[in-house]
């Protein structure tokens, strides 16, 4: 018996040290200070000098619109959620009280329009939330129900698991600046049913509309940073299988090597191929695709049995400038002397094996 009263008074203490939701929610303690007046101040005589007063704990007045409600235990002490711009080319304006965020171009492959919605409805879609309606003109997604699963009150002898459902809608606003290079979006709880399933919106406060609206959008924007950390692990793979090239002419009809590959994949690659071929990058403009290097010559042993004539490339040492051109899904490498004189279809072939061999080599090391 007496280890039945022992475990007994250990439930008891459990329950009672468990505190439901809506305690945690607001202060601990009473709440007298509800029933305090205003103190009348310091009387000062007529006959004495009055001192100088501090108004450094002096409270504001209130404003018209202020909530004049949320008091006691109907203001809650739980801080708003923050939106989280922790993905590269993300950030929050200072001073917002919307739940927004801002997004930087950061990949010219495709419209940030389209990579910001496109991150919004993969993310819907790997959690089962439909589209409701959708105007790509306006700029404006309005979301289907998103169904919450919270867990319900029960007796403390109840010891089975039984969940409440809190149903929302959500409106995600975008926002494209003129320049086309940076994006807000912006959401917004506009429907909200809750374990009652009565329509409770207009009766939810501020602080919990708020966390709502940040978290979801927080989700969003961490499925962003999937997108861009799967496609850059994509991208880089397909720059390690190297890429295959052949001999032709660029935009000018100039001798060219043509890459078989976008001239965002061959940019890199070709600063790879160039160390590995001897040259020195001097400086470079990706803007204008244009690189200046100093070819050195090979001088370790990276070219160890590599070319059956030799270690050194069939050119001067000297200095030289390379222009990338992209056209469509290839791109075109002219190779060009100091004066900026492009290499003629006997010079571009001395180059053209080694050139070859290296960017389609899958154990390049980058």
């Amino acid at each position: 018996m007496k280890y039945k009263v022992v475990g007994f008074s250990l439930i008891a203490f459990s329950i009672v040290g468990c505190a439901g939701k809506e305690e945690r929610e607001v202060a601990s303690g009473g709440f007298k200070y509800l029933e305090a007046s205003q103190h009348k101040s310091m009387e000062v005589p007529a006959d004495l000098d009055t001192p100088n007063f501090s108004q450094r704990y002096i409270l504001p007045e209130l404003g018209e619109e202020a909530p004049a409600e949320l008091t006691g235990k109907n203001l809650k002490i739980l801080p708003p959620s923050l939106i989280l711009p922790l993905v590269s080319g993300t950030h929050v304006e200072e001073g917002s009280e919307a739940s927004k965020v801002i997004f930087d171009q950061i990949d010219d492959s495709e419209p940030l329009q389209k990579t910001v919605w496109d991150a919004v409805l993969t993310y819907l879609e790997k959690n089962n939330v439909g589209v409701a309606e959708f105007d790509k003109d306006k700029n404006i997604l309005i979301t289907d129900w998103v169904t919450e699963l919270e867990e319900a009150e029960s007796s403390w002898y109840d010891f089975t698991d039984s969940f409440d459902e809190i149903n929302k809608k959500f409106k995600f606003v975008m926002n494209v600046a003129p320049h086309g290079r940076s994006a807000s979006l912006r959401t917004e709880l506009v429907s909200y049913v809750d374990v009652k399933r009565q329509s409770s919106l207009a009766n939810l406060d501020l602080i919990s509309k708020r966390n709502e609206e940040a978290n979801f959008l927080n989700s969003v924007i961490v499925e962003y940073d999937f997108g861009i950390r799967l496609a850059n692990t994509q991208r880089i793979a397909t720059i390690r299988q190297g890429f295959s090239t052949e001999l032709g002419f660029d935009a000018d009809g100039n001798a060219a090597i043509v890459v078989d590959a976008v001239f965002e994949n061959t940019w890199p690659r070709l600063l790879l191929v160039l160390r590995k071929m001897g040259f020195d990058v001097k400086d470079l403009d990706q803007s204008t695709g244009l690189l200046f290097v100093q070819y050195n010559g090979n001088e370790s042993s990276w070219w160890s049995g590599m070319f059956s004539s030799g270690d050194e490339l069939d050119i001067e040492k000297d200095e030289y400038r390379l222009k990338l051109d992209g056209i469509g899904a290839k791109t075109t490498v002219t190779f060009m002397d100091s004066g900026s004189k492009p290499f003629d279809v006997k010079q571009i072939t001395k180059i053209y094996t080694p050139f070859k061999d290296n960017m389609g080599n899958e154990d390049l090391d980058i």
